[in-house]
């Protein structure tokens, strides 16, 4: 989440329907108030008319940090130049991580193969559109990663319009990006999962086998596994708390929060996963006391370091292989799709929707249902069998006639 520049308003009724919002902020190190005058109908109506203020200044604010940035010489306004300027711009200033400038950088990637040493002021409409074209066709590209690329040109340009440094963007209306795929999820069915959990189950403990019922038990990202520290595991409440996570980026590692603020969650701690944690809680505080302990990693390489998020993918990828793991798309399920069967799972066995957000760390409830209420082909065989049943109920013989 970006960091405000303006606290959020206080509202005074000034009578006759006039309202100030106030906001403090903070400049050359003192704490300074700036003052809104404006007219409302009702305290609800001031406070939402002072939210979108606050929303104004802000957005006036980060504009402002652009200006500095954007400032360009001849060669910068080459394509190329200028998004590596802007990207750069946006993640020196804090506005996105590590990890966004990289997806960012790998988009630049793909514009700048066929518009890169194009002026910004000499882009129009018919060559983003061709490069979308030849992006899919000549590349080879998924629409989602092209819409991808679409929405940063569009982003970019906009920023270049707002501090001055282009006189309009090419993207019209009209200029639409690729319409992206929605993706079924690939859980494991109930048999594949019995199967996994029984392979997992004649196997010592180790790395990745806990690494998997972590996913498969408590819906963990892979990210989110390897930023697990033992003080992280509530073993008096029964409580996994997601609070870390290692994320890769242009060939490092580093830690950082979770995901998004929701993603910051509590997740019950399954009874068989608890005991083989605790066995291998005990060894660790064996080796290295109460206090190192708490901040060693549950998942660890043998020099005691985080795990690598694609090291531990391609450790379960060949797991699954090994095992013939297909999940209900037909597909070779990877890590991830541990997440996907634990979503799936608590849904057709009749868990509120909500929860399951809220143990996913999902933001919005929709998101959830729309992605896997309609996943699992054995609750949609129960649906199919609570309709027949229901189709076949009668009433009781008696009279009966047709109403004309």
């Amino acid at each position: 989440m970006k960091p405000m520049k303006y606290s959020n308003p206080s509202v005074r009724d000034r009578g006759g329907g006039h309202w100030q919002a106030r906001f403090r902020y903070k400049e050359g190190g003192k704490w300074k108030t700036l003052s809104r005058n404006f007219e409302a109908t009702s305290k609800r109506d001031a406070t939402k008319k002072a939210t979108q203020l606050h929303r104004r200044l802000e957005e006036e604010a980060e504009r402002a940090k652009l200006r500095v940035l954007l400032v360009m010489d001849e060669d910068e306004a080459v394509l190329e130049r200028f998004l590596e300027k802007y990207i750069s711009g946006i993640e020196g200033s804090g506005q996105i991580e590590r990890t966004t400038a990289a997806g960012y950088r790998s988009s630049a990637a793909h514009i700048c193969r066929y518009l890169g040493d194009v002026r910004i002021d000499d882009i129009t409409a018919d060559m983003i559109v061709t490069m979308q074209r030849r992006l899919l066709t000549e590349d080879g590209l998924c629409s989602d990663s092209v819409a991808k690329d679409h929405r940063l040109l569009k982003q970019a340009l906009s920023y270049a319009v707002e501090t001055g440094a282009l006189a309009k963007s090419p993207f019209t209306k009209s200029l639409k990006a690729p319409k992206r795929r929605r993706r079924e999820p690939n859980a494991l069915d109930d048999s594949e999962r019995q199967r996994l959990l029984a392979a997992l189950d004649s196997m010592v403990d180790s790395e990745l086998t806990l690494a998997v019922r972590l996913g498969l038990s408590a819906g963990l990202r892979r990210e989110e596994i390897c930023g697990l520290r033992w003080r992280d595991i509530d073993f008096q409440r029964d409580l996994i708390l997601v609070r870390n996570a290692v994320t890769e980026a242009a060939g490092h590692s580093f830690e950082k929060g979770p995901k998004s603020e929701t993603s910051r969650r509590d997740i019950p701690l399954e009874p068989d996963l608890k005991a083989r944690l605790e066995a291998k809680y005990k060894r660790v505080l064996a080796s290295s006391g109460k206090a190192k302990a708490a901040s060693r990693y549950v998942i660890e390489t043998s020099e005691g370091r985080w795990y690598l998020p694609s090291r531990l993918g391609k450790e379960f990828s060949s797991l699954a292989r090994s095992l013939d793991l297909v999940g209900t798309t037909g597909k070779r399920v990877t890590l991830h799709d541990l997440r996907h069967t634990y979503a799936t799972f608590l849904i057709a066995r009749g868990v509120d929707v909500k929860t399951v957000a809220s143990l996913m760390g999902h933001a919005d409830a929709t998101v959830t249902l729309n992605v896997y209420a309609s996943a699992d082909p054995t609750a949609r065989q129960q649906a199919a069998d609570v309709v027949a049943e229901a189709m076949a109920e009668r009433a009781p013989k008696g009279p009966f006639s047709l109403v004309s």
